[in-house]
């Protein structure tokens, strides 16, 4: 089953990601906002469905995987797409920060919903209100 919360997160930080980073970055100027939203929508599709594929239960290993699917993605897509050799360099600065944010807001998420279930299960009655 595909977590289309998780894709729909990751794909919104890699377009803004590489939206702000396409005019600071060389290389990545090559990248139009239809190309950047292509991009973003297929490396996000593409870990989302890898994280199942190859079972990554830990946020590490699917930090891995997403790290690796958007380099990837990214490199190829504009040298196959756009016939833009990009700078490995830029690629891999694109790709580590799309996942560095990703990997702050899975674990932000993840304590959130660890602390709902905490919270809940855990409550005691108040004694002032004890009959």
């Amino acid at each position: 089953m595909v977590n289309w919360n998780s894709w729909l997160r990751r794909t919104v930080f890699a377009f803004l990601t590489l939206f702000l980073l396409a005019y600071l970055v060389p290389g990545l100027s090559a990248f139009t906002v239809t190309h950047l939203l292509m991009v973003s929508i297929l490396s996000a599709f593409l870990a989302t469905i890898g994280e199942n594929v190859i079972l990554a239960d830990t946020s590490t290993q699917k930090s891995i995987l997403f790290f690796a699917v958007s380099a990837l993605t990214i490199y190829f897509y504009a040298f196959v797409f756009m016939r833009e050799r990009l700078p490995v360099v830029s690629v891999l600065l694109v790709a580590g920060l799309v996942t560095v944010l990703d990997y702050f807001s899975q674990a932000r998420v993840e304590a959130d919903a660890e602390q709902g279930v905490t919270v809940e299960d855990n409550a005691e009655p108040n004694p002032e209100h004890q009959e």
